[in-house]
């Protein structure tokens, strides 16, 4: 909301330039008016093909990270690696999958087929709309289905994109209409052995609904796809031949097509088009004049509809990336016995150390709002490393042995480079990202340079790890585990006190020592229910 507030001094620019054109083009005659109204409606239908062509990129590109993400898990990998034997594998890519499911209902099938085109792994959209696990007799075999084919003849990084078609089960096209784009993408064991493909199957329906109003697309097949007012979707043969990459067809006298051709991947395009009619006759020039005024305001209050739109979509897509990032540090955590009393208090006490820590000179410029949203937000990833570690260590009741606890420590490891494979795959520069990929990585590292995994030490290590490693010592401190009972509130600031220089940041020791009273009253207020898995 403040980016869209920021704005408002040039839109009130643009309103007083309207506004003074306006009166030109009423005072130099009707002829005049029906040009300039012209040239808009051109313009603005440009402005919408170029919107719908952005939308169908950015929605497509984050498809395919998607299929990478979760391509990339340790435990996708591993299901691999057992050639799809391990039914341990098995039900957590499932859940996995079927987590995601439920974010996201534009992800109408996802699903894993072995190299014999047989799938074994399907989470699917029900008719009413419910993400379920499709059971084993309603798994099929899709060796002669092309998307199969294509994507078994790919490499490793490869991602085959098929054409927007009706979804087709059994031979038949179900109804109502659904038009499906799937993604797939090989999947090689660590021995560089293709054992089948993952596929992303998505209802092209609801990238529809995000496009502009009176654009429709027409597909490299010659479909023409357009979604109706009441969300439904018509799908036939298109009557229309666009004969180069962009253009206009005259349709008649009051009645164009302008049209756009988008390569949203190589090798794979569609055009969107967008349907203009304008009057020509001299009657509805002169309602023109008559009724410009209005014209004229609507004008202005759909261009700051539009600009609000724009804002809340770009809001969306930013949430979306979130609400993937949480599920699977969600996903991580279901793993061991905790119930998430740990991750509600840690990202609590990671606020209020902040905005504690924000009154120090030294970090007044550093601390900003959306640094302090972004912990808040990233705070629960500290652990989604835990994917990769054996249930036999991260369920274990009681101590560690050293080598079962040098083993745990690689939770860190395996956390940054999950995420940091995407942003290097996907050349992501976000705040959020970066700090999410920062606290997995490094919450356990100590100012003195005695922590793991970098050993890296004082302001080499990021601030929001600094933070972040005070509030989850503070609540393994006290908190009860199978190795010690809960400890109070006067001995979790002495031990903290005690380690300031050693294992804390000064500064931060001193943050905390200021609203300490606060913890304690988060740790009360959320300490019930809580699991006793092993928190290190």
């Amino acid at each position: 909301m403040r980016k869209f507030i920021k704005h408002n001094g040039a839109f009130l620019l643009i309103v007083i330039i309207l506004t003074t054109l306006f009166w030109i083009v009423v005072h130099r005659g009707e002829n005049q008016i029906y040009e300039k109204e012209a040239k808009w409606q051109y313009e603005s239908t440009i402005s919408q093909l170029l919107t719908a062509e952005e939308i169908i990129r950015v929605q497509i590109h984050d498809f395919e990270r998607v299929l990478f993400l979760l391509k990339s898990i340790p435990n996708t990998r591993s299901y691999v690696n057992t050639n799809f034997e391990s039914v341990s594998y098995k039900n957590k890519v499932k859940e996995i999958f079927f987590e995601l499911a439920k974010v996201f209902k534009h992800f109408y099938k996802i699903r894993i087929i072995d190299s014999s085109g047989q799938e074994i792994i399907k989470v699917a959209r029900g008719s009413d709309g419910t993400a379920i696990i499709a059971p084993g007799s309603q798994l099929q075999n899709k060796r002669n289905r092309y998307y199969f084919q294509e994507a078994m003849k790919m490499d490793e990084n490869q991602i085959y994109v098929s054409p927007i078609d009706l979804n087709i089960e059994n031979g038949k096209i179900e109804m109502p209409y659904t038009p499906v784009i799937r993604l797939a993408t090989p999947l090689f064991d660590s021995k560089g052995e293709k054992r089948g493909i993952l596929v992303l199957s998505v209802e092209f329906s609801k990238v529809l609904e995000l496009l502009p109003k009176n654009v429709f697309i027409q597909t490299e097949d010659g479909y023409l796809i357009s979604s109706n007012s009441d969300k439904s979707v018509n799908f036939r043969k298109s009557d229309y031949n666009f004969p180069d990459d962009s253009g206009h067809i005259e349709l008649s006298d009051i009645e164009t097509i302008h049209y756009s051709t988008v390569d949203f991947l190589p090798g794979n395009r569609l055009i969107v088009a967008s349907y203009h009619k304008h009057p020509t006759s001299k009657a509805a020039l002169q309602n023109l004049t008559l009724i410009s005024m209005l014209i004229f305001i609507l004008f202005l209050v759909l261009m700051f509809a539009g600009v609000y739109l724009d804002f809340s979509k770009s809001r969306d897509l930013l949430g979306a990336q979130k609400a993937i990032m949480s599920s699977l540090a969600t996903l991580a955590e279901r793993r061991d016995t905790e119930t998430g009393r740990h991750l509600k208090r840690t990202r609590e006490y990671a606020v209020i150390l902040t905005k504690q820590l924000r009154k120090n000179k030294k970090y007044r410029k550093i601390i900003t709002n959306e640094f302090i949203e972004n912990l808040y937000d990233t705070a629960p990833l500290h652990d989604m490393g835990k994917v990769g570690i054996r249930d036999s260590i991260l369920l274990k009741e009681g101590k560690l042995t050293k080598e079962e606890y040098e083993e745990i420590k690689k939770h860190t490891i395996i956390g940054k480079q999950i995420i940091q494979d995407v942003i290097g795959r996907y050349r992501l520069k976000g705040s959020y990202i970066i700090m999410a990929r920062n606290i997995c990585a490094y919450h356990h590292e100590k100012h003195n340079g005695e922590g793991y995994p970098e050993g890296l030490k004082g302001e080499k290590i990021p601030l929001e790890a600094r933070i972040f490693a005070l509030c989850d010592a503070y609540d393994a401190i006290r908190s009860k585990r199978p190795y010690k009972d809960e400890l109070p509130h006067e001995e979790a600031i002495r031990r903290i006190k005690a380690d300031r220089g050693k294992h804390f940041d000064p500064d931060i020791v001193d943050a905390f020592l200021e609203c300490e009273k606060e913890f304690e009253r988060v740790y009360e207020t959320y300490k019930y229910d809580q699991g006793i898995g092993f928190v290190i």
